[in-house]
């Protein structure tokens, strides 16, 4: 998110295996105009021009990564999901367990990746601190480094906050792209899938998936424990216990 990717609206990062831009030498993808629906909006969306959100990623950029096959990524350096390989043409499945079937060692290591990702800057993603209008239309990059973890953070309440008017205080709260839409399961399920695959680049562990909690018949937080996602603290129940590794974290503003 340079000045000059603002200014010229083109996001065509450079592959590192050949050099050129979505790595077109070596077939992986090319730099194409965005394609975008051209439907209007639903009733539900009493707007249009307003949100940087709108018909994304027009308001930033008009032309991207197109990637062919089964790579993926915004220079195509990835592949799709469920593949791998130098080529990314091997096929590759991922079980999701119940939390609560990991051994100690394996609930300790997903701890563990959860807080390493949370320690690590991102070397490939900024998020936004302003909107485009206060970016003087790309002029004055707002953009601040966060960790990994605190991308998916960020993404999740991008998708999820109120619609910006225009102006201070001129909001819309009656919104949730992410959850009050058909949208809501697929969303997710995609969400889930680039942050598994970014703790798998981090960490070197493709085995890597992210379990799930059965809170169906739950009568409480059955992860609220300090072994997992850490229990009230004793001291301050608005707190989570200090004996828990999610007790240092810090929250971004």
């Amino acid at each position: 998110a340079t000045q000059e990717a603002l200014q010229s609206r083109e996001c065509c990062p450079p592959w590192q295996g050949d050099g050129s831009a979505c790595g077109a030498r070596s077939g992986r993808g090319s730099c194409e105009d965005v394609s975008v629906s051209d439907q209007p909006d639903g009733p539900q969306y009493p707007f249009s021009g307003l949100d940087d959100r709108e018909k994304w990623p027009l308001v930033f950029f008009n032309r991207t990564c197109q990637c062919t096959g089964n790579f993926m990524g915004f220079n195509c350096a990835d592949c799709k999901f469920g593949y791998f390989g130098e080529r990314c043409s091997e096929r590759r499945e991922s079980l999701r367990r119940n939390i609560f079937h990991l051994t100690r060692a394996e609930r300790n290591r997903f701890v563990s990746y959860l807080n390493l990702a949370k320690q690590t800057l991102s070397s490939d993603y900024v998020v936004a601190t302003g909107t485009y209008r206060e970016m003087l239309n790309g002029s004055n990059p707002l953009f601040a480094n966060v960790s990994i973890y605190d991308v998916f953070v960020w993404m999740h309440y991008y998708v999820s906050r109120n619609a910006l008017l225009g102006g201070p205080g001129n909001v819309w709260a009656n919104v949730d792209f992410a959850h009050w839409a058909p949208a809501f399961s697929p969303w997710h399920r995609v969400y889930l899938l680039h942050w598994e695959h970014e703790i798998r680049k981090l960490t070197g562990d493709t085995t890597f998936s992210i379990p799930y909690w059965d809170w169906r018949d739950a009568q409480g937080c059955d992860v609220c424990t300090d072994e997992l996602m850490g229990s009230r603290s004793p001291l301050d129940p608005n707190l989570i216990s200090p004996s828990s590794v999610f007790s240092s974290w810090k929250v971004n503003t």
